[in-house]
């Protein structure tokens, strides 16, 4: 099984468990059910923020030259609405690299898949150039930079910045987790509809 249907699989069982969870708490503990709101909160803050920490701390990771293995080009389609789907292209690269003498091989470009993929089409419907699918021009043998976890070099990735798209993705579910967060807050301390006992 692929990665990405193994990660789809434990996305969608996460899911359910908590459909099931505020199923029950609404059910037979009515009067514990604004806590459901803390509970997303939490969640939205915890993946946004986890993300953008994330990205912070590999900007201390050290710079060295990877060999490129392998590279080839994956494709995937996201839908965008009910009748609609937008088509994404992203790199599968296998390099290779050393640190301290010892030699490591990796997999990973980025901290998430869609810091990479770039759209079929723009906002406007125009064709995205396929200069913007950089690994493209990738041979194997071609020396690329790479940037390698201080504390533990078995951890690298190609690419250690967020794009501008990803960063308020990343923004906007802890915005959204605070601003839930402070309406949970406002129900409890107001004992407004759903009051504490």
């Amino acid at each position: 099984m692929e990665p990405r249907q193994t990660k789809l699989i434990i996305f969608t069982a996460k899911l359910i468990a908590f459909l099931c969870f505020a199923y029950l708490t609404l059910a037979f503990f009515p009067q514990y059910a604004h806590h459901l709101l803390l509970v997303i909160a939490l969640a939205l803050v915890v993946i946004g923020a986890g993300s953008l920490l994330k990205y912070k701390s590999q900007r201390n990771w050290i710079e060295s030259e990877a060999k490129l293995l392998s590279s080839e080009e994956q494709e995937e389609e996201i839908a965008v609405s009910q009748y609609s789907k937008l088509k994404y292209y992203y790199p599968v690269i296998e390099y290779a690299y050393s640190a301290n003498g010892i030699s490591y091989t990796g997999h990973t470009l980025s901290h998430e898949k869609e810091n990479l993929w770039v759209p079929e089409v723009n906002h406007w419907g125009d064709p995205t150039p396929a200069t913007d699918r950089w690994w493209l021009w990738f041979e194997p043998g071609d020396h690329i930079p790479v940037y390698i976890n201080p504390q533990d070099h078995s951890e690298a990735v190609l690419v250690k910045d967020m794009t501008k798209a990803r960063r308020s993705h990343h923004l906007a579910l802890l915005t959204g987790g605070i601003l839930i967060g402070l309406i949970w807050l406002t129900l409890v301390v107001l004992n407004y509809t759903l009051p504490l006992r």
